[in-house]
């Protein structure tokens, strides 16, 4: 019996290891209790991109694969996501600007020696433009047809992808930024001129407005809903898509970079007073963020999962949409750019210091920080924090970043969005599960606890009693031995 004891009691000591083993190994997006932002890595470098001089500007493709990079050293140049420099290109002057197709097959840069250059993923330059003026900015559209580009020479110019020059326009003063929809494409552009500008793809100006002051950025959502604007008067300025200004807010300072969400939800925007700021479509200002130097460049993440933000006090710093940060890695000199990839998985910075840095998110911990386990799909897919941007930015990025990679259109998504809709639903059901499981935890130990020590104290009993029976038994036998006989 004493054998049998200890086996309930191997068993039952080994169900409730299995149980808390299973609970707490389950799933890791639910484990209980707020998560400790400090003691969480959110990015993982990759590699250090070595170009030996000033880094001005970086460009991801869409999986993070590939990173393009422009330096002051007058090169172009492309590396592997394992630090591999596969090839190098000098121009004339300066590079100032790159941008990469999304499949990684294509480079376009722009110079301070007045030439646009688009070269294949080999690094063979296959055309380049001379403009009038030194170019600064350029952008490949997101299906790899087009490639825009901006000078001094006051020209927005508009290639197709086999260097034809299908249309440009004159602002009459320097164009320092511009930005392209994935639908159209439109094109929206900002300058010296004080005004912002929205065309058509074949060169139609569907609407200038003039500002008070020279425009140093410009961003689009993809179906060009809205245009965002930043200016040297410390203005944000939110068009919408017939170019009315919804509303223009005036942070504190100089604005060197906007983005929005995919939807319009929310546009982040860098100042030169040290600052990232976020403000909502309405306008209003959520929150601001102060770091110790100037911010050159911020981008929100397509998943609309997190915010970087490079500043000059050398530090890349991620941001919640709540305006926590929750991730920062010092890049040992001031950053210049930013560079997220499509899919959200890849970050890269561009730093004085010589090289361009190029991470990649932790699935696992964004996993716990938004409770999705979507994020350990390795789709790069995750839902927004902000409830508002869930119902049309979460599902809706999915949507657009599948019509992107398969060239559909959001009309023709319908199954996806079903798909999406119906893993979403997974997930929660899931959680829902976990959270029983969870809940009803510390009542099966409890049941568990009890049930031990009353097999403890039932075994003790059945010993006792048994020693109490040997002991009247051997008592008993003694009294027949002295018995006297009759």
């Amino acid at each position: 019996m004493r054998q049998l004891a200890g086996i309930w009691l191997f068993i039952v000591l080994g169900l409730l290891f299995g149980l808390f083993v299973d609970l707490g190994a389950a799933d890791p997006v639910t484990s209980g209790g707020d998560v400790n932002l400090s003691e969480l890595r959110a990015f993982d470098l990759l590699c250090r991109c070595e170009t030996g001089c000033i880094v001005n500007t970086v460009s991801l493709s869409s999986d993070g694969n590939y990173l393009a990079v422009g330096d002051f050293n007058h090169n172009v140049s492309l590396f592997n996501f394992e630090g591999k420099k596969l090839w190098n290109y000098t121009t004339g002057d300066i590079v100032y600007t790159v941008s990469i197709s999304p499949d990684g097959t294509g480079v376009a840069a722009g110079s301070n020696d007045k030439k646009v250059y688009f070269f294949n993923r080999e690094g063979k330059v296959l055309w380049s433009y001379k403009t009038g003026g030194s170019v600064n900015c350029v952008l490949i559209s997101s299906d790899g047809s087009y490639v825009a580009a901006g000078s001094d020479d006051g020209k927005i110019y508009f290639f197709n992808k086999e260097g034809k020059l299908l249309w440009n326009f004159d602002s009459g003063a320097s164009v320092r930024s511009i930005a392209l929809s994935r639908e159209g494409p439109y094109v929206t552009a900002g300058g010296s001129n004080y005004c912002i500008y929205l065309f058509d793809n074949e060169g139609n100006k569907i609407w200038e407005r003039r500002t008070g002051s020279v425009i140093n950025c410009v961003c689009i959502t993809p179906q060009a809903h809205y245009v965002a604007a930043g200016g040297s008067n410390y203005n944000v300025y939110f068009l919408n898509q017939k170019g009315d200004f919804s509303w223009i807010h005036n942070p504190a300072y100089w604005i060197s970079s906007v983005s929005l969400t995919n939807n319009g939800s929310y546009l982040a925007a860098g100042s030169f007073d040290d600052k990232v700021y976020l403000f909502n479509s309405t306008g209003t200002k959520l929150w601001d963020y102060k770091v110790k130097d100037d911010v050159y460049s911020v981008a929100i993440s397509p998943d609309s999962s997190f915010i970087a933000a490079g500043s000059w006090d050398d530090t890349l710093y991620v941001l919640d949409l709540d305006g926590k940060e929750f991730w920062n890695y010092s890049c040992g000199g001031n950053i210049n750019d930013v560079s997220i990839s499509r899919d959200s998985s890849a970050l890269a910075a561009a730093s004085d210091n010589g090289a361009a840095y190029l991470f990649e998110r932790n699935s696992t911990v964004f996993a716990r920080l938004f409770k999705d386990s979507r994020f350990l799909s390795g789709d790069g897919l995750g839902l927004p924090l902000k409830e508002g941007t869930a119902v049309t930015g979460g599902i809706e990025n999915v949507v657009e970043i599948a019509s992107a990679s398969s060239g559909k259109m959001p009309g023709d998504t319908k199954s996806e969005n079903d798909h999406a809709t119906e893993s979403s639903a997974s997930t929660e059901s899931s959680s829902r599960l976990q959270g029983l499981l969870n809940f009803f935890k510390y009542p099966i130990f409890l049941l568990l606890a009890v049930l031990i020590v009353a097999i403890y104290l039932k075994n003790r009993a059945f010993k006792k009693r048994a020693r109490e029976e040997n002991t009247e038994d051997f008592e008993n036998l003694d009294d027949e031995k002295h018995r006297p006989e009759n």
